[in-house]
């Protein structure tokens, strides 16, 4: 491997070879001089491996890793993360746009801050149509967690494909967790690091287009738990209390998501844990009260009042 490249954009796939091959041949255009590309598929029925071997033949720096069996989401990104033989990792979720010129913008703020954890700017299309972008006007670095008073701004590390970590331990910790059902293990990786060595950054170089997806796992256990299984599942040096005082102010916006399943605009599916149930109480005590009366809420409140307001706020902010 080149020493000189000291990015990888290391790509967790499964089951999509039509976006995988449309995100490829974006990266075609980039500058191959600055990257490699490191696409582990995890057994898909699909097989990608043809068309993804074609394009080897085109692009030097692509590798491809196909396992054996399937590992899950998060075994998929621990792998990549282990795999990666240069100083830092972009994880890029399969079915994402990158902007073009992306790699120089990372590569040049990589050199430039020496982040161990860095997290960029994206935008994506809200449920009303709008295209928003999610980030800071300006860089910002932190090189203390005493400099961060609201933790939403660490929060921002649960979004795979706007983060970039530096390579400087293995994800053996993370292996000694539960880790696999939890669809945050970057954010369990990305505190383990932080706790060796803090120098977080915010970056303003909008680097990608989210394709906001609409269907996910179980609503508790994706949007109310898993966060928080990250965070205390492993032995980190920030402040846990600081986590929680933050999840607890987003218990609003977790229930607005939860009702937005009426209009169609989300799909959560699965059924609630005991587990999951247990979880809900022990971290939030008090406050899940709030949270498990989400359900019953949801049965009583007539479908046609949650979509005359959406309809109204659409015609206030498009017109008929």
């Amino acid at each position: 491997m080149d020493s000189k490249i000291i990015l990888t954009v290391a790509v967790p796939s499964y089951n999509r070879p039509a976006t995988l091959e449309k995100l490829i041949k974006q990266f075609q255009c980039e500058d191959q001089t600055k990257f490699k590309l490191l696409i582990s598929d995890d057994a898909s029925p699909d097989n990608p491996t043809e068309m993804i071997r074609k394009y080897q033949r085109e692009i030097p720096n692509l590798i491809y890793h196909r396992n054996e069996k399937n590992l899950g989401f998060s075994g998929n990104v621990c792998q990549l993360y282990d795999m990666t033989e240069t100083p830092f990792i972009w994880f890029l979720c399969d079915d994402d746009t990158i902007i073009p010129g992306c790699i120089n913008l990372v590569v040049d703020s990589l050199i430039k801050y020496d982040p161990t954890v860095a997290v960029y700017n994206h935008t994506w299309i809200n449920p009303y149509g709008i295209k928003k972008m999610a980030g800071v006007e300006t860089d910002r670095i932190y090189n203390s967690e005493s400099e961060i008073k609201d933790y939403g701004v660490l929060m921002r590390m649960t979004f795979l494909s706007s983060l970039v970590l530096k390579r400087i331990l293995s994800s053996d910790e993370i292996k000694k967790t539960d880790y696999l059902s939890n669809v945050f293990v970057q954010l369990s990786l990305a505190l383990l690091l932080l706790s060796e060595r803090f120098r977080y950054a915010e970056i303003s170089a909008h680097i990608l287009h989210r394709n906001v997806g609409y269907k996910y796992g179980e609503f508790f256990k994706f949007y109310i738990v898993d966060t928080l299984r990250a965070i205390f599942g492993v032995k980190h040096k920030l402040n846990n209390k600081k986590f929680m005082n933050w999840t607890i102010k987003e218990i609003p916006t977790a229930f607005l998501l939860y009702l937005s399943q009426k209009l169609g605009l989300f799909k959560y599916s699965g059924i609630t844990t005991k587990r999951t149930i247990k979880e809900i109480i022990q971290y939030y005590g008090i406050y899940s009260i709030a949270i498990f009366s989400f359900v019953p809420i949801y049965y009583l409140t007539p479908a046609f009042i949650l979509k005359l307001i959406y309809k109204l706020q659409l015609y206030s902010l498009h017109g008929k």
